[in-house]
């Protein structure tokens, strides 16, 4: 009697032990879901202060924790067209290109640098100013983006060294309620689904 007791009570632990081993993995699925790590890379559309842009990040390593970023204009606020317009930028303005690296489960900090450029006869795109470019991108979701960033501009004269980066001590142009820019732009990835 003493052994068949035995083997019904093992069994029931037995079930209850897989039971409870069986909910305590469905429970770290899901809470592995809620703090999912995103990963650097793709192609996204944005828009906002800026106007409307596309961005390409590279993956720079197979965790995707860092990338080459490079951003395009497709059109112009009326902030940065008007902006362009007071550094007499009559050639518009260079890719941004820089790179960015994951610095939590969701957000990665980025920089970049572009250029404002003018017509000269003889030589037809000149450095008018150079645009540093430093901010955030959160992820909202696998498919969005915020991006929240600071644009410094410099004029083409601080950078005497000729690197395309402003000298160390340069300091950026001033102008009241234009420059420094900061702004608040959304981005969707391009999908082909």
């Amino acid at each position: 009697m003493k052994s068949i007791l035995n083997k019904l009570l093992n069994g029931r632990l037995t079930r209850w032990g897989f039971l409870a081993v069986l909910l305590l993995a469905a429970g770290a699925t899901v809470a592995g879901m809620k703090d999912r790590q995103y990963q650097l890379g793709g192609a996204f559309i944005g828009n906002g202060g800026a106007g409307i842009w596309n961005a390409l990040q590279i993956p720079l390593d197979p965790a995707g924790r860092t990338a080459a970023l490079r951003v395009s204009s497709g059109t112009l606020s009326p902030q940065f067209a008007g902006l362009f317009a007071a550094l007499d930028a009559t050639g518009g303005g260079s890719d941004n290109v820089g790179e960015m690296e994951m610095i939590s489960r969701d957000t990665a900090r980025f920089g970049t640098v572009a250029y404002a450029r003018e017509q000269v006869p003889g030589n037809p795109l000149q450095i008018n100013s150079i645009f540093v470019m430093t901010g955030t991108v959160k992820f909202t979701g696998p498919d969005t983006i915020v991006v929240t960033y600071t644009i410094n501009v410099y004029p083409a004269g601080a950078d005497v060294n000729g690197d395309g980066y402003p000298d160390p001590g340069a300091q950026p142009i001033v102008i009241p309620g234009i420059l420094p820019i900061q702004g608040v732009d959304t981005a969707k990835r391009v999908t082909v689904r």
